[in-house]
Formats: structure tokens, C-alpha cells, sequence
């Protein structure tokens, strides 16, 4: 998924992304070099509408409790993986987009005996 698509729904979204790889986006993204970061690896972001540059080709990561990501970002550098919800104005708490069920885990011991 798209950052722009994501500001689209969303003016304060905090979300999963991860870099392209160097071989899907334009040579401007990373300038013949290879991703920041290992695509493989996920982060979390929050994604501000406000925080976009004049030509709209970046956006300021990382001036958000909970950041992994520091610094003027290329859009298209981005791949939105996950959108956890919704970050209220105390810029503390995330508000998740649909109220989520309790999940279950069995533990390794269970899972040996079945």
C-alpha cells in the first residue's frame, strides 16, 4: 500500500512499512544505492499529513514517541505493510481503525503434544 493512500483515509497514521527494494522504485529514490534498510525488515511509523515536503515527494519521519524511522524519507521509498490505527492528539495513544478480537496462543509445550 501507497503512503499517499494511507493519508488519504487517515491525517495521523501510525502503520507498519517497510523500504522497497532498490529494483521496484525509481533510481531517484535511492540514488543507485541499495535500501536504508533491509526490506525483509518491518518498522513503525507514524504518518502525518502535515509533515509531507512542499514537492510532495517526502515526509518527515520520527518526531513521534514509538518512530523507527528518522528523517526526511522518499514517498515512494515506503511500502505500508499494516495500518495499526490512528494516533490521537495526546500523540500517545493509538486508536485502532476496528475493535480487535482477544487472540489465543498455545504454548510450545502444547503444540509438542498434539
Amino acid at each position: 500500500m501507497r503512503i499517499t493512500d494511507v493519508l488519504k483515509a487517515h491525517e495521523r497514521a501510525v502503520v507498519i512499512v517497510r523500504y522497497r527494494p532498490s529494483e521496484t522504485v525509481a533510481e531517484e529514490v535511492y540514488r543507485h544505492s541499495p535500501p536504508p534498510q533491509n526490506p525483509a525488515c518491518f518498522l513503525q511509523v507514524t504518518l502525518v499529513s502535515t509533515r509531507i515536503s512542499p514537492s510532495g515527494k517526502l515526509i518527515r519521519l520520527g518526531d513521534t514517541r514509538g518512530d523507527e524511522i528518522m528523517g526526511w524519507t522518499h514517498i515512494d521509498a515506503l511500502e505500508v505493510i499494516e495500518v495499526l490505527g490512528e494516533l490521537s492528539q495526546d500523540n500517545q495513544t493509538v486508536v485502532p481503525d476496528a475493535p480487535r478480537e482477544s487472540l489465543e496462543f498455545s504454548s510450545a509445550l502444547d503444540r509438542r503434544t498434539s
